[in-house]
């Protein structure tokens, strides 16, 4: 969807003229002075088109007179969102990580060849489940101290999600968040309660709000971490009526800078031995209204 399209179909949606547009824009945000439906009319047309800071306060005005937090997304699936996206965009996004994605040459890998799939829908359930806890010993010291058992019956609630990629039945990587009721998301942010004491009665379905709370993520290449974060992305916007915050604990330097290029904000720091944890929270607006989401979505770059 290009913005002009967005725009327009927003419009209609919420049954508001161009006159309308113009004279609510101009009364939600300085930055619309002088606008006119000449401008507007243009800017539907596609002759035209809002500078990228417009764009981000037009979807924030139209937030502001619906329910959503991307308005005219809400009838969107997730499949359909994610071919919303751009791939390099998210590449850009995510940035280089040396300690979270590895360099494995994608010249012989096309992106069109890795496959993302829930870890319910994989053939290879152990054996990704056994990665992921070598992962997690490996690269936070053991901080979660998970177990299979665990882990597994975490990453088979209906609310999570476990996302892994595979290359012809090969391990690629994987991303994967919990759906946490909202108070025991606070808690685990400030460090009131670990990880290890989660249970299924901490989670929240898709029928009551929840937050998203990352557990872990690693790819062996750019294009895997970039398809990853796409289905991501797409997630969290086929279920922005039901998500309130998306939340991290890192002690990895690497890691919390992925975590600040995601728009999330830094909410409190804990020593342990010899590390510094700190959690990071921000809300489903913080995280998909902003320049960057906004390049990805309506103009493809």
């Amino acid at each position: 969807m290009q913005f002009n399209e967005y725009l327009r179909s927003c419009r209609q949606k919420y049954k508001l003229t161009q006159e309308e547009l113009v004279q609510k824009l101009y009364n939600f945000d300085e930055k619309f002075t002088g606008l006119d439906t000449r401008t507007v009319s243009r800017w539907e047309s596609a002759l035209t088109k809002p500078s990228i800071e417009r764009q981000v306060t037009i979807v924030t005005f139209f937030q502001s007179i619906s329910t959503h937090v991307l308005p005219c997304f809400e009838a969107y699936d997730t499949d359909e969102i994610q071919a919303q996206i751009c791939r390099v965009g998210m590449s850009n996004t995510i940035g280089k990580n040396k300690e979270l994605v590895l360099n494995y040459p994608s010249s012989y890998i096309p992106a069109d060849t890795l496959k993302i799939t829930h870890l319910k829908d994989s053939e290879h359930i152990d054996n990704t489940t056994d990665i992921a806890l070598s992962l997690d010993k490996a690269l936070t010291d053991n901080y979660s101290q998970l177990n299979k058992r665990d882990l597994k019956a975490w990453a088979m609630h209906p609310g999570s999600l476990f996302l892994v990629c595979e290359l012809k039945n090969q391990f690629f990587g994987l991303l994967f968040t919990l759906r946490l009721k909202p108070d025991i998301f606070d808690k685990i942010l400030n460090f009131e309660m670990e990880e290890k004491e989660l249970n299924s009665l901490h989670f929240a379905s898709f029928e009551e709000d929840g937050c998203s709370y990352f557990i872990g993520f690693f790819a062996q290449s750019q294009d895997a971490a970039s398809l990853l974060f796409l289905r991501y992305y797409a997630h969290l916007i086929a279920h922005q009526d039901a998500t309130l915050k998306i939340g991290a604990i890192s002690m990895m330097n690497e890691a919390k800078k992925l975590i600040e290029r995601i728009n999330l904000s830094h909410k409190k720091d804990v020593t342990l031995g010899d590390y510094e944890m700190s959690s990071y929270e921000g809300s489903l607006s913080d995280v998909l209204i902003n320049e960057d989401v906004m390049k990805m979505i309506f103009q493809k770059q």
